[in-house]
């Protein structure tokens, strides 16, 4: 048996050689690779905590698997996840690796670029900031004007927070306000990042009082 098993063994593994390569060349034919542009969700951030600056917000996928398999895959079935519950205060990197991206069943991950992602957190924080309406053309000697209510409550990332002294109104003009007795105006955000408590305020007006003698 052993004889026989070894007689012309270069031949046989020769034979054995190209059934390996027959097989990974049919094993190959119809399998493809695309590349998607995911979004990155951002995960888990500390309680206190909030993110300041993200250095990007998506990121190129390319999986590998079947043509048909891929045909049927879109951007919406793979997920970037970013675990920020390690961060703290300030920037930091995060690799992108593939235990961060959950793709389809019998499709496999082949590049992610770019690869890392710096994330800065800051500390959230909140408090009273008055609103001081912009009005065009009014007479301050003549009238006086009321602000419901005259302080927001905003919150925000501590670092820009803290440069907010006061709020104002969208622009009115005097014309419309003397008109109106009172107006609801829009209050502009001094950052896209902060948040207000009401995005509108109630300006009034009325003369002052006049003294004696006047």
């Amino acid at each position: 048996m052993k004889k026989i098993l070894l007689n012309n063994l270069g031949l046989k593994l020769l034979s054995l050689g190209f059934a390996i390569l027959l097989w990974f060349i049919i094993s190959a034919r119809g399998t493809s690779e695309v590349t998607f542009e995911v979004p990155i969700e951002y995960v888990n951030i500390p309680d206190g905590y909030e993110i300041l600056h993200k250095e990007r917000d998506r990121v190129n996928v390319s999986i590998f698997g079947s043509e048909q398999i891929l045909r049927a895959v879109k951007p919406t079935d793979i997920r970037v996840v970013i675990d920020l519950k390690s961060g703290a205060k300030g920037k930091k990197t995060y690799n992108i690796i593939k235990r961060n991206i959950k793709v389809p069943p019998a499709v496999s991950v082949s590049n992610v670029s770019p690869s890392s992602v710096a994330v800065t957190l800051d500390r959230s924080t909140s408090r009273d900031i008055p609103v001081i309406p912009k009005v065009t053309g009014l007479d301050k000697n003549r009238y006086i004007l009321s602000v419901t209510p005259n302080h927001l409550k905003v919150e925000g990332p501590e670092s820009i927070l803290k440069t907010v002294k006061h709020l104002t109104t969208e622009p009115v003009t005097f014309g419309e306000l003397i008109k109106a007795g009172k107006m609801e105006v829009a209050v502009v955000k001094k950052a896209e990042k902060i948040r207000l408590s009401a995005d509108t305020v109630e300006i009034g007006i009325r003369e002052r009082e006049k003294k004696e003698g006047e």
